[in-house]
């Protein structure tokens, strides 16, 4: 797909089940009228998505049974309807990772086994759960993308890529050890759970590890020797602009991966925490007016609240005002991400 950036791969995967927003639709339009070269490939994926029922890569794969374990291994609370709406997220990832699937086969090598590659991401404002073929599972949190193949089986390591942030409980194979790759770190498990965030653009990288243990090693480089290890309870920071890792102890990972049920948790959390944390969930563009922000400290939880909740919550515990701007169209027709501007209360 020489001429199918990161972008145009995930507005083309959620344009098959209809989820792409107005500002993603304008953004899918502009890039298929730029050559006839997109626009077959859009027609492709069109196409897959229609014979996505009869697709057979490798292995058969059972879409109903599939969804039928997804079912069996999240925990639903609340009504009916709730259920429903879960579900058909859950659907549409699974449907879609197995129509992309077969633009990401690669051969190994001549007579050999294909590898294939399936492709997941999430909306912003949804998780979801999914399985890797070794038994791994994984938690992908809002705005995230997975990149990972469908069998272990002819590979030296079990090696997936993230953008975004996951919670991984890894199948142990101590011949076989499991790496999580980052555009900065990569983290090396042999059997253990851990929470890493890794967004595009955020300042820093952090690895929150429940049990077992995890070395953090230096992405995209010869040299492979382990940076740092991480024990239960200890958190990772790298900075990706000082290029430095800082450790410390927590007595509790709860404010790490409580987004795995849908709450959003600040915990003595600064204002840089806080806004990251928002961009990613309802993505939107936070700005702070004032310098004397960065000394406020946060704590509270939200579950399904709305972005205008969470800040009315901040105003009200904290001497914050804001004001939300709405998206705008710019002249080639794409819409900008509301914009959120944070300033001082007025005394």
């Amino acid at each position: 797909m020489s001429g199918t950036n990161k972008n145009s791969e995930y507005l083309l995967s959620k344009s098959v089940f209809g989820a792409l927003s107005d500002e993603e639709k304008l953004q899918l339009e502009k890039w298929i009228s730029e050559s006839e070269e997109n626009a077959r490939e859009y027609e492709a994926y069109q196409q897959l998505w229609k014979k996505s029922e009869d697709l057979v890569v490798g292995d058969a794969i059972d879409v109903e049974a599939s969804l039928l374990k997804t079912k069996e291994r999240i925990s639903f609370s609340g009504s009916k309807k709730r259920w429903l709406i879960i579900a058909r997220q859950v659907a549409a990832v699974l449907l879609v990772s197995i129509a992309i699937s077969s633009l990401y086969t690669y051969v190994s090598s001549a007579g050999k086994e294909h590898v294939v590659y399936q492709d997941i991401s999430t909306s912003y404002g949804t998780q979801t759960q999914l399985e890797l073929a070794d038994g791994t599972k994984v938690w992908l949190n809002s705005g995230s993308r997975l990149h990972y193949p469908n069998s272990f089986d002819n590979l030296k390591e079990r090696r997936i890529e993230l953008v975004g942030e996951a919670f991984l409980e890894v199948t142990k194979n101590a011949a076989k050890p499991f790496i999580v790759q980052t555009s900065a770190l990569d983290v090396k498990v042999l059997g253990t759970a851990f929470n890493i965030s890794a967004y595009e653009n955020a300042p820093e990288l952090t690895v929150a590890l429940k049990e077992g243990k995890v070395s953090l090693l230096k992405a995209n480089s010869d040299d492979k020797s382990t940076l740092v290890s991480l024990s239960p309870n200890e958190v990772a920071i790298y900075n990706n602009e000082k290029d430095n890792i800082v450790i410390q102890k927590e007595k509790s990972l709860n404010k790490y991966n409580a987004w795995k049920e849908g709450k959003l948790v600040f915990f003595e959390d600064g204002i840089e925490t806080v806004v990251q944390k928002l961009e990613n969930w309802y993505n939107v563009d936070i700005e702070l007016a004032e310098d004397d922000l960065n000394e406020l400290i946060f704590t509270g939880t939200f579950i399904n609240g709305s972005i205008d909740q969470v800040l009315s919550y901040l105003s009200i515990s904290s001497p914050i005002e804001y004001s939300i701007l709405p998206a705008s169209k710019d002249s080639n027709g794409i819409y900008s991400k509301r914009k959120i501007i944070l300033k001082g209360a007025q005394q």
